[in-house]
């Protein structure tokens, strides 16, 4: 039986427009990601990573190719439906934690599963044995604003896995963190890589990178194995 990539792209082009002409970004790139695979995107800034990263969350379309997440094509799928989607099989962890300031960190790691139908109780124990598994319990009922910035981030990889995603999607998780914080998180990161869940990441962090299962360098609009 051949197994189904989680999260694929083939043939994708994205292009801007400067104000005078198109600017391609994405030049035919593909990638395929398999479940529990590791892997670190590296590349210049304006690259392209984080319209990568947006295109692989179906938070942008391509202007040619597709994208695949858990075999079904994204633009295949109305505005509600990719949402509901992006929901039960994708995670997102960003460079700002986006943690919602007026809830706990309970409940913001909580939301995405009561989003997806999950029963109060029920969302609140999945998201407190999470929070558990990061060492985080004991500042669960701390809103943001009351925690460190490392604490944020690993709220903010807990929300990520909540639903038990098939694949976390990652955009500069380190980057407005000291050495130290940085550590914190990459620690929390390696704490699921035992499960079958695919992290892809776009790092500057050469640490995080070199630490990957695989890494790949976007450039030219095209991602090059190493």
């Amino acid at each position: 039986m051949v197994e189904t990539p989680v999260l694929s792209a083939r043939g994708v082009v994205k292009c801007y427009n400067d104000g005078r002409h198109p600017i391609e970004v994405l030049s035919g790139l593909n990638l395929t990601v398999m479940s529990g695979d590791w892997l670190a995107i590296v590349g210049a800034s304006g690259s392209g990573k984080s319209t990568l990263l947006n295109l692989l969350g179906g938070l942008d379309a391509p202007d040619v190719g597709e994208v695949v997440v858990s075999g079904r094509l994204l633009t295949d799928m109305s505005e509600r439906e990719r949402s509901l989607w992006r929901n039960q099989n994708l995670g997102f962890v960003f460079q700002m934690h986006h943690l919602l300031p007026e809830f706990s960190a309970l409940e913001n790691v909580a939301m995405p599963a009561r989003i997806g139908g999950v029963t109060k109780t029920a969302a609140e124990e999945r998201a407190l044995h999470l929070l558990d598994q990061l060492n985080l319990s004991a500042r669960a009922t701390h809103r943001p604003a009351a925690l460190s910035g490392g604490e944020r981030q690993r709220v903010a990889i807990a929300r990520a896995l909540i639903n038990e995603p098939s694949c976390v999607l990652m955009d500069e998780p380190t980057g407005n963190l000291d050495p130290a914080t940085a550590e914190q998180v990459l620690v929390a990161m390696q704490a699921f890589h035992r499960y079958e869940t695919a992290f892809v990441v776009v790092t500057h962090d050469p640490d995080i990178a070199n630490r990957m299962d695989r890494k790949l360098t976007l450039a030219s609009g095209r991602l090059e194995g190493q």
